[in-house]
């Protein structure tokens, strides 16, 4: 179990009267807490922030707490799979330790990371393509609008960086099961954080980790090569996300190094088949693309490779929330689709989406704009290479739109059979086509016929049951021979209309 690392159990803070640790992660402690006010039990995320901050970085860094919290609340306001914030404040524990919190509400369920170990244990075969792709469209389709949020001066983009398993928390709610995103810009935090206290966070190789190593982008890994995070780190977290449900395993494991080395071979992409998953191509080609180590080669808009993976699987395409530029108004009434899978159900907090942050002013420019990444062929200018991997919640950066249409409802509907290819649709035939194609086998057949009975007649009649014939043959192996000759045409036009 987990350690209470602040020393708030059994005490009351505000309103929350702080009841049990939940989880302990790198960034935060996850305690359950009962709201007096509401009399309902949430979520308390405490952020461990390095104590070597000093007094005006704290204030700062508060004060950036509190601005993104705003937006995060506006963001899971209007995008219902990100989980909803409550409160946020500081505790200040007996010992003197700076501890900012965010209440978040308090579902029941169990994360995809569990969902995904509980059918390996159980020995169940891992969910299907199409599975697999209804229950993470909801995830897809708030990703996509979050990194195209609208505000009062235009579109904002908020980028998660740390998709993962674990991050996304299938829930029950009102007796539904329904798919949340957890951790919305907590890496943001840690980093802000760190940077204000001078610090790095290294791995015992010395390796920087502001993300989580197994699903970590290339630019994460090597942002001096490849420039900073934005929409492309959250379609590869996907892509990766994806796949280990597809493979019912982790799909990038080993050390640091091992997971940096698979990370950064072109050659070798972790996609479904590479993980001996039987997919479409262009299912395939999907996660190829978003799984390119170069982001200039990958897709640029998580819509736009989730719109691929749907066509792919044959699925209805499915629309984001709210209406985004360029993408048309989200359709009147629809509902986002949710996953049911068959999870085992645990108590669990869930974990909180901390607050992204900039860096203050005195940190350059630089650092808290989106880098525009060049056409393929180009290399990316020195100046806007960027020392640490920090990524501001609000930024200028608008992608490109696509062709404007109408985009249609998703519904969800019963989930038919795992579907791993298309067969192409035969050719219909009309009763005209059909006659037309049987006439001369249906000919031949009569005219057997006729010679049977003919045979059979003239053999008891006129001949005392003698059959008629020349040498060895007789008029029975015409008509036999006129059968034959009748089935063999009649298949081989079967066949040919289908081609």
């Amino acid at each position: 179990m987990a350690d209470d690392v602040f020393g708030i159990v059994g005490t009351t803070q505000g309103a929350f009267k702080v009841e049990r640790v939940v989880a302990e992660g790198g960034f935060g402690v996850v305690y359950r807490a009962y709201h007096e006010a509401f009399r309902a039990p949430v979520a308390l995320k405490c952020l461990k922030v390095p104590g070597t901050l000093p007094e005006q970085l704290r204030a700062q860094f508060l004060d950036k707490f509190r601005e993104e919290a705003e937006l995060l609340f506006r963001l899971s306001a209007a995008i219902p799979a990100v989980v909803r914030p409550l409160h946020h404040d500081v505790i200040s524990t007996a010992g003197g330790v700076f501890v900012p919190f965010i209440a978040l509400e308090w579902l029941e369920g169990s994360t995809l990371a569990s969902h995904i170990a509980a059918r390996a244990a159980e020995r169940r075969p891992p969910l299907s393509p199409i599975e697999v792709i209804r229950l993470l469209t909801p995830v897809a389709r708030a990703l996509e609008a979050a990194h195209r949020f609208p505000g009062p001066s235009g579109p904002t983009c908020v980028v998660h960086r740390d998709l993962k398993p674990a991050n996304i928390f299938l829930a029950q709610t009102h007796g539904a099961e329904v798919v949340k995103i957890l951790d919305f810009g907590i890496a943001r935090a840690r980093d802000a954080a760190t940077v204000m206290a001078g610090q790095t966070a290294t791995t015992s190789g010395g390796l920087s980790t502001a993300f989580t190593p197994a699903y970590g982008a290339p630019e994460q890994w090597a942002p001096k090569r490849f420039g900073k995070t934005g929409p492309w780190t959250d379609v590869w977290g996907l892509a990766v996300t994806a796949v280990e449900a597809l493979a019912g395993r982790e799909i990038i494991a080993g050390d640091h190094v091992a997971m940096m080395g698979t990370v950064l071979d072109e050659k070798r992409r972790p996609t479904p088949r590479s993980e001996g998953v039987l997919v479409p191509d262009a299912l395939e080609g999907a996660f190829r693309r978003a799984l390119a180590v170069d982001p200039r080669d990958r897709f640029r808009d998580l819509g736009a490779f989730w719109d691929e993976v749907e066509q792919a699987l044959g699925l209805p395409q499915s629309a984001p929330p709210i209406a985004l530029p360029g993408r048309g108004p989200a359709p009147r009434g629809a509902r986002r689709p949710s996953a049911s899978p068959a999870a085992p159900r645990s108590t669990r907090a869930l974990d909180l989406p901390g607050a992204g942050l900039t860096l203050p002013a005195s940190f350059a420019d630089e650092a808290t704009r989106e880098l525009d990444l060049p056409e393929r062929g180009g290399r990316l200018p020195a100046h806007s290479l960027p020392t640490e991997p920090v990524v501001p919640l609000a930024l200028d950066w608008s992608p490109p739109a696509p062709p404007p249409f109408a985009r249609p409802s998703y519904a969800p509907s019963r989930m038919p059979p795992p579907m791993m290819a298309r067969a192409p649709a035969r050719p219909s035939l009309s009763a005209a086509d059909l006659m037309a194609m049987f006439a001369l086998p249906v000919r031949l057949a009569g005219a057997a016929v006729v010679i049977t009975l003919l045979d059979l007649g003239a053999a008891s009649l006129l001949f005392d049951g003698e059959r008629i014939g020349v040498g060895p043959l007789r008029l029975l192996h015409l008509a036999v021979g006129l059968v034959v000759l009748g089935i063999g045409i009649a298949v081989f036009r079967l066949f040919a209309s289908d081609r």
